[in-house]
């Protein structure tokens, strides 16, 4: 008999699959067991702090080895994702390189969101400053000198969407009734 849990895993695969079939060569995904690696590319992220006079495109990296962890409470809590080589980001971990990517989790969020999600993060287009969010602080720092904000986000490319409100994050989801 399959648990909730079992049952949204192999529908998240599906997802993914599918995901990568509609992004050729941007997205490839690896499974063992429960947990998910991905390859990506177009994810525009800095790998260290550019100087103020530096261009940004000598610190960008587009490509990244990834880990998504389904937790054991799935999908009660939120996927987990680390990066193999943390980069310079007030929400990324440079130690073990998880990214901090929910304000709130869904119960509803899919593991499609949390790719579209991640790709902002990693952009510099959405950033979460409230303290208990912040790992890396010199990252922060560096974003709140003069001029800095004026060269962010990152450019990138979002991914083709399987669906379509899954990148429409101002898109405020319907509320259910739990009884």
């Amino acid at each position: 008999m399959l648990t909730m849990r079992t049952r949204r895993i192999e529908n998240e695969w599906l997802l993914l699959e599918a995901l990568q079939r509609l992004n050729p060569g941007r997205i490839h995904p690896t499974r063992a067991g429960e947990r998910v690696s991905l390859e990506v590319d177009g994810f525009s992220a800095l790998r260290y702090a550019p100087v103020a006079h530096q261009s940004m495109g000598e610190a960008v990296t587009s490509r990244h080895r990834l880990r998504i962890d389904f937790p054991r409470y799935y999908p009660t809590m939120p996927i987990e994702v680390y990066l193999d080589a943390p980069v310079f980001h007030p929400n990324v971990n440079p130690d073990n390189g998880f990214v901090c990517l929910w304000t709130r989790h869904r119960v509803q969020t899919t593991l499609e969101q949390t790719i579209a999600q991640l790709q902002r993060v990693l952009a510099w287009a959405m950033l979460n400053l409230d303290a208990g969010h912040v790992v890396q602080p010199e990252a922060l720092d560096w974003y709140r000198r003069p001029g800095i904000r004026d060269r962010l986000p990152l450019p990138f490319t979002p991914m083709t969407p399987v669906q379509s409100h899954a990148w429409d994050f101002g898109h405020r989801p319907a509320r259910r009734r739990l009884s």
